[in-house]
C-alpha cells in the first residue's frame, strides 16, 4: 500500500470514527439526561445541542464520500463493476434495516392491533433510510452522467444546490392528505428525523469529494487543497452569521452553516493527518463497523420489537454525571464489540 492510499484511508476512517463516537455520546446522553437540564439559557447545554446536531451531517457526508470514491475505482459499467451491484444491495439493505428497527409488533399476525402512533414511528425516516436512498441516487446519477457525458462532480454539486434551495419549499408544503410512508421521506411533519430534504445534500456533498479523490487521491495530502476547503468552510460560516442578523436561522441557513462546519472539520482533519502514517486499530474498527454499532447501540438504548431498552427502563431521569458516564461506557462497549466483529470476520476468511 502506497503512502497516498494509506493517508486516504486514515483521513476517511478518522472522520467516520469521530462521527460514530459523537453519535454514541449524543444518543446516550439524550436518552438518559433528566429533562430539567434542558436549559435554553445554559451555554454548556446549548453547545452540546449544537455539537450533537453536527453528528448526522458529518456521518452522512463521510458515507457519500467513501461510497463514491470506492465506486469510481473501476469503470461505471453494470457488467464490470461489482461495486454497483454491492451498492444497490447495500442501499436496499440499509432501508430495510431502518424499517426493521421500528417494526411495530413482534408478532406479524398482530400488526392490525398497532396504534396510529406505532405506525407513524414505523414510517419515520431515519439516517439509515436516508443513506440507503442516497447511495441508490449516487448510483443512478453516476450512471446517467456517464452515458450523457456530464462531469460527475459538477452533476453531484448541482444536486447539492437543488436540495439546499428547494428544502424549505418542500417542507412547507401541506402533506396532511399524502400517503404517509412516502410523505415521510420529504417532510418533518410526520416525525421523520432525517427526511431527504435537506439531508440528501450532505450525501451529494460527500459524493463531490469522492469524485475528486477518485481522480487524484493525492489531493488528500495537498496542503493547498485542504487550506482552500478550510477557507471555503469558514467563509460560508461567516456569511451565514452575517446574513442571519437580517433573515434569522431557518432551514436554508441552518443547512448552509452545517455545510461550512463539515468542510472545516474535514479540512482540519486533513491538515492534521497529512504526516500521520497510522491511527489506533480501534478507531479503524469503529469506522469499519459503523452500521453494526449503529444498530446494536439503538437496540440497547431504545429496544426492539423483541426487547426493551434503557429508555423504557430508566428514561430521562439521570443526572449529567451519570448520563455522561453511561455514554463513555457505551463507547467502550461498542469498541469492544466492534473489535470482536473484526476478529470474527478474520476467522471467517481463514476458514473459507
Amino acid at each position: 500500500m502506497n503512502g497516498k492510499e494509506t493517508q486516504r484511508i486514515i483521513l476517511l476512517d478518522l472522520l467516520r470514527a469521530i462521527a460514530v463516537i459523537m453519535m454514541l455520546l449524543g444518543h446516550t446522553i439524550h436518552t438518559l439526561l433528566e429533562t430539567s437540564y434542558s436549559d435554553s439559557t445554559s451555554v454548556i447545554f446549548q453547545s452540546w445541542i449544537f455539537i450533537r446536531g453536527l453528528t448526522a451531517p458529518v456521518f452522512i457526508f463521510s458515507s457519500g464520500l467513501i461510497f463514491t470514491y470506492l465506486l469510481l475505482q473501476k469503470p461505471l459499467s453494470y457488467k464490470n463493476n461489482p461495486r454497483i451491484r454491492k451498492g444497490i444491495v447495500r442501499g436496499i439493505t440499509l432501508i430495510l434495516i431502518g424499517y426493521l428497527l421500528r417494526y411495530p409488533k413482534m408478532n406479524i399476525f398482530k400488526l392490525a392491533e398497532s396504534s396510529n402512533e406505532q405506525w407513524l414511528t414505523f414510517f419515520t425516516v431515519d439516517v439509515l433510510h436516508l443513506i440507503g436512498v442516497g447511495l441508490l441516487l449516487i448510483l443512478a446519477l453516476a450512471y446517467f452522467a456517464y452515458y450523457v457525458r456530464i462531469d460527475l462532480s459538477l452533476f453531484y454539486f448541482l444536486f447539492v444546490l437543488v436540495v439546499l434551495f428547494t428544502a424549505p419549499f418542500i417542507n412547507s408544503l401541506g402533506w396532511g392528505n399524502t400517503f404517509i410512508p412516502i410523505a415521510s421521506y420529504f417532510t418533518f411533519e410526520f416525525g421523520s428525523i432525517f427526511p431527504l430534504f435537506p439531508y440528501l445534500l450532505y450525501v451529494f456533498l460527500g459524493a463531490v469529494f469522492g469524485v475528486y479523490f477518485s481522480k487524484d487521491n493525492s489531493l488528500i495530502k495537498k496542503f493547498s487543497f485542504m487550506l482552500f476547503i478550510l477557507g471555503l468552510g469558514l467563509s460560508i460560516i461567516l456569511l451565514v452569521l452575517i446574513l442571519s442578523n437580517y433573515f434569522g436561522i431557518d432551514l436554508f441557513f441552518g443547512s448552509l452553516i452545517k455545510i461550512g462546519i463539515v468542510l472545516v472539520l474535514f479540512s482540519t482533519l486533513g491538515l492534521l493527518t497529512r504526516n500521520v502514517d497510522s491511527i489506533p486499530n480501534y478507531l479503524r474498527s469503529l469506522a469499519r463497523n459503523s452500521l453494526w454499532i449503529y444498530v446494536i447501540h439503538l437496540v440497547i438504548l431504545y429496544g426492539s420489537p423483541a426487547s426493551i431498552g434503557l429508555f423504557q427502563i430508566v428514561g430521562k431521569t439521570q443526572t449529567a454525571e451519570v448520563a455522561l458516564l453511561t455514554a463513555v461506557t457505551m463507547i467502550i462497549l461498542m469498541t469492544i464489540i466492534s473489535l470482536g466483529i473484526d476478529k470474527l470476520r478474520v476467522r471467517k476468511i481463514k476458514v473459507f
